[in-house]
C-alpha cells in the first residue's frame, strides 16, 4: 500500500499502485479474519492499509458535481453531445466480426482503435459506410493505431509524443460550441525501467501538448497506467484533464481474459467542465481489453 505512493521514485514501486482495489480487499479480509487475535500494531497496520487504499479510490466511488452529471436525458437527444469509444482490439484477436458488431451497436461519433495491424486496418475499412473519415497507422507490433469519425476532422496528423517511436493521432473537429482536439494514444507498457521511462515521457509530452493547446482536448486510449499510478496523476495534474470515470466506480478494463487481476488502464479524459452524460465499460469482444 505504501509502496504505491512512491511510484514517482521508482518504476517497481509504481507497479504496486495499480492494485489498490486488491490491497483494500486483502486488508479488509485480514482485518475481519484477525478479529481480537491481532495485536495493536497489527490492527494499526491493517487500518493504515485500509485508509491508504480507500483515500485514492474514494473519488471514483463518490459522485462529483464538478463537471460530471448522472444525466437522465439520453446523450442522443443532446445536440452538443459527442460519443467516443476507445477499444484495444488486440492484434492477435481473430474475432473481428465481434468487434465490428460492437462498434456498430454503440454507434459512436468517434472510434479510437489500438493494436491495429494490416489485418485490422482491412477489417476497420468495412466500417467506412458509417465512419467514412479515418486516420489509420497500422504496424506489425502492438502499437498500430486508428481513429475513425463520422464527421471530417478539420485537421489530422500522426505524431510521436516522447521518444518511444510509437504513433499517436491528433485530430481536430468542429463543434457548434467550439473546436476540440482528440488525441488517440497507446504508450508502451511499463515492463522494465526503460519502458516505464518511455511511457512516462509520452504521457508527459501529451500533458504539455494539452496544456498549451488553444482548443479543449480529449485524450483516449490504452495508457498502460491506472488512475493511481504516478504517471497518470502527473498527466492529469499537468494537463488539467478530468477522468470520465470519476464518481462512476472502479471500471476495470484489463485483463478481459482472466477474472483477476483486472485493472483500469484504458481511459477517456476530458476538459474540465465537460458534462459526462454516460461512461461505461463495454462487453468482451474477443480482445484482452474491454472497450470504454
Amino acid at each position: 500500500t505504501l509502496a504505491g505512493f512512491g511510484g514517482g521514485w521508482h518504476w517497481l514501486l509504481d507497479l504496486t499502485s495499480h492494485f489498490r482495489w486488491y490491497w483494500l480487499l486483502l486488508a479488509l479480509v485480514c482485518l475481519a479474519a484477525s478479529g481480537r487475535r491481532a495485536g495493536r500494531s497489527g490492527l494499526a497496520c491493517l487500518a493504515v492499509a485500509v485508509v491508504g487504499n480507500v483515500w485514492p479510490l474514494l473519488p471514483y466511488w463518490v459522485p462529483s458535481a464538478s463537471g460530471t452529471v448522472t444525466a437522465a436525458t439520453p446523450a442522443a437527444s443532446r445536440p452538443d453531445a459527442v460519443s467516443i469509444v476507445s477499444i484495444n482490439v488486440l492484434t492477435s484477436n481473430a474475432d473481428k466480426p465481434a468487434v465490428l458488431a460492437y462498434l456498430r451497436s454503440r454507434d459512436p461519433d468517434i472510434i479510437v482503435a489500438l493494436e491495429v495491424d494490416a489485418a485490422w486496418a482491412a477489417a476497420l475499412a468495412g466500417l467506412a459506410d458509417r465512419w467514412p473519415h479515418a486516420v489509420v497507422q497500422p504496424r506489425d507490433d502492438n502499437f498500430g493505431i486508428a481513429l475513425l469519425a463520422k464527421q471530417p476532422p478539420r485537421e489530422q496528423r500522426v505524431r510521436e509524443f516522447g521518444d518511444a517511436g510509437v504513433p499517436s493521432i491528433v485530430a481536430t473537429f468542429t463543434d457548434p460550441a467550439a473546436d476540440y482536439t482528440v488525441i488517440a494514444t497507446h504508450p508502451v507498457p511499463p515492463k522494465g525501467a526503460a519502458y516505464a521511462r518511455d511511457r512516462d515521457a509520452q504521457l508527459r509530452a501529451i500533458a504539455e501538448f494539452v496544456a498549451a493547446s488553444p482548443r479543449p482536448c480529449v485524450v483516449a486510449g490504452d495508457l498502460n497506467a491506472t488512475p493511481w499510478s504516478a504517471a497518470f496523476r502527473d498527466l492529469v495534474a499537468r494537463s488539467g484533464l478530468r477522468d470520465t470515470a470519476l464518481g462512476r466506480g472502479v471500471q476495470a478494463t484489463w485483463n478481459a481474459r482472466a477474472w483477476a487481476p483486472r485493472i483500469t488502464i484504458d481511459h477517456i479524459l476530458v476538459p474540465p467542465g465537460t458534462e459526462v452524460l454516460r461512461r461505461a465499460v463495454g462487453p468482451d469482444a474477443g480482445a484482452d481489453h474491454f472497450p470504454v
